[in-house]
């Protein structure tokens, strides 16, 4: 008796503390049709576009992420994602290049996250992109995009932590040390010199958001010689109607002013300063979006129509254009297929999430 009892309270421990941890299968799988000027349909990116194997709206990921309860209201938590996953041919690898950290988080003083995660900047200035940084994005398009920053949305080997809401109001704040920074080198003429030497890297950023109105500033030091502190600032107001929302930045890379990402060769980094304008509007289950980005330094301007329509909490139908006014065209070089001047790029299809 006495052994069955013990038995007994050993397994109402352990499912205690099993209740205690959760690991979470998440997912987001985008599949459909696009296309880019002067070139042919295809799915998921088509013909031309660079890298392919993308879906038009979002990237698909597979992830895993879990969180064990340590007592006195501190918390152990992870993240795994997978790079972008290939719905359209046989490409797809379980490789964790998006997210792959450990964090601890305490009810009163926040959030840290180490190892590789969303950029403060992505976290931050994201929330302006009314239909997330999708390859119709306009801001990127114009090359001003505060969320691809240094071309990607992610940081490796950073110590990321945000503050608890107060009333509104958070701040975030990154850092990469100097010996974890890896150096790259542009096209010859791009950047003046010197040019390189890795240096270590600071990001912060806050947002109000109370209510309707939302306010966020931000700002990232070079990663190395021949960049510059990028910084961003943004604002939206929700008039339920209508949700409006402007945005300001200046992007890392020094001496260029930019280009148009459609029209780009690839291997350049888009520099440049302008600003942003945007407009969605909820018609029941569906909305419909505007956003219009001028690179002032580059003298490019992009403009993005988008509409989702949710078929489920989960699944969402979606057509996305944008146009870049840009008379820059690109020859076709042994790396990448010649890019229009004048370009435009229309895709639609679904969105799965899980």
């Amino acid at each position: 008796m006495k052994k069955s009892l013990i038995a007994l309270a050993v397994l109402a421990a352990s499912g205690a503390a099993m209740a205690q941890s959760s690991v979470t299968l998440y997912g987001v799988l985008d599949i459909g049709f696009g296309k880019v000027k002067g070139e042919k349909w295809g799915m998921n990116n088509g013909e031309g576009y660079s890298g392919g194997g993308d879906g038009f709206n979002s990237t698909s990921v597979i992830g895993f992420r879990g969180t064990e309860d340590l007592g006195g209201g501190l918390k152990a938590n992870f993240n795994l994602q997978t790079s972008g996953l290939d719905l359209s041919s046989s490409g797809t690898g379980l490789n964790f290049g998006r997210e792959a950290w450990v964090g601890l988080e305490g009810a009163g003083w926040g959030a840290i996250q180490l190892g590789r995660s969303s950029s403060v900047a992505a976290k931050v200035m994201g929330a302006y992109d009314f239909n997330g940084t999708s390859y119709s994005s306009a801001y990127d398009r114009a090359g001003i995009s505060a969320v691809t920053w240094y071309g990607s949305s992610r940081r490796s080997s950073q110590v990321q932590y945000v503050t608890p809401n107060f009333g509104g109001f958070t701040l975030r704040a990154g850092y990469t040390a100097k010996g974890d920074q890896t150096t790259s080198t542009p096209s010859v003429g791009l950047l003046p010199a010197p040019y390189g030497e890795a240096k270590a890297q600071y990001s912060l950023g806050a947002t109000f958001a109370n209510g309707p109105l939302s306010v966020s500033a931000m700002g990232e030091s070079k990663a190395q010689e021949g960049m510059r502190t990028a910084y961003a600032v943004g604002v939206s107001y929700d008039l339920k109607v209508v949700k409006l929302a402007a945005t300001y930045n200046r992007r890392e890379t020094e001496g260029i002013d930019g280009y148009n990402t459609i029209a780009a060769n690839s291997g350049r980094l888009a520099g440049g300063k302008g600003w942003t304008l945007a407009a969605v509007a909820p018609f029941g289950p569906a909305n419909i979006g505007v956003q219009y980005a001028r690179n002032t330094g580059a003298d490019i301007s992009a403009v993005e129509v988008f509409a989702n329509y949710a078929l489920s909490k989960r699944t969402r139908f979606y057509v996305d254009f944008v146009k870049t006014y840009d008379q820059n065209g690109v020859a076709a070089t042994a790396a990448t297929p010649a890019r229009p001047s004048e370009p435009y790029a229309v895709g639609l299809g679904v969105v799965h999430t899980f």
